[in-house]
């Protein structure tokens, strides 16, 4: 018994040649549809690293103006060791009229988050991801240095007081609160001097754009006064003018 194999109707040179054509033609699609994709991946890497930039030049901003207000907080805490070593000799002392606190300045890791939780950080080169990461995790620690010295800078305005209104328990906390004080800024001036140099290295600069549009809603002098660097005898009224909308503290 013979089989006979159906030929085709034009002959088996065109039919590979079809069956060719057919295989090229998927070829160039899936070709086509990977260029799409890669070229999708790339802009979508662009705006990744362009939102983190622009969020990351603003944090740096602040980090800055910490720098700048640094030598007012070091004098306001060695003026508070002078007082408190007064009340521990003599259990007097003269009362500050303004302690104030160290600067609050805005840490936003919004958009870092975001790109996490989306997994779009996959997109960038691995070393990229690595300075992006270790960037955020320095503004984050720096974020939480300043919600730190927050409540110990309004335990130490207690001195405002006067010795008449504080007892030896409250001298004991006021002296604690110091020291944590001192802590938590020497922490911030490291943070500060190594986020700043790294983050240059990798690309990121600090932006003032949006600091020089909203400065003149914050300080009456249209540029950045912290109430830290008003003189420590200041009348509170007079420190909080130095503010457009004064919050007195």
């Amino acid at each position: 018994m013979h089989f006979h194999l159906p030929k085709p109707m034009h002959g088996w040179r065109e039919l590979l040649g079809e069956v060719a054509i057919i295989v090229i033609g998927v070829l160039i699609a899936l070709g086509a549809q990977q260029v799409v994709e890669a070229l999708n991946d790339r802009r979508m890497a662009d705006q990744t690293r362009a939102a983190i930039k622009e969020e990351f030049n603003d944090n740096l901003t602040g980090l800055t103006l910490r720098a700048k207000a640094e030598p007012c907080i070091l004098r306001r805490l060695g003026e508070l060791r002078q007082i408190v070593t007064a009340w521990q000799k003599t259990g007097r002392f003269v009362a500050p009229l303004w302690v104030a606190q160290a600067p609050e300045l805005d840490v936003e890791l919004s958009r870092y988050d975001a790109a996490v939780s989306a997994g779009r950080l996959t997109g960038l080169p691995s070393a990229e991801q690595y300075q992006i990461g270790s960037i955020a995790h320095d503004f984050r620690f720096f974020g939480q240095i300043q919600q730190q010295e927050r409540p110990v800078w309004g335990r130490l305005r207690a001195l405002q007081a006067g010795p008449e209104a504080l007892s030896a328990t409250d001298r004991t906390m006021i002296l604690t609160a110091l020291q944590d004080a001192a802590t938590l800024d020497y922490q911030a001036r490291i943070a500060v001097r190594q986020a700043l140099p790294f983050a240059k290295d990798a690309g990121y600069a600090p932006d003032f754009t949006q600091f020089n549009r909203t400065v003149k809603r914050a300080w009456t002098g249209g540029e950045f006064t912290p109430s830290i660097c008003s003189p420590i005898d200041t009348p509170p009224d007079e420190a909080n003018r130095t503010q457009v909308t004064p919050i007195p503290l």
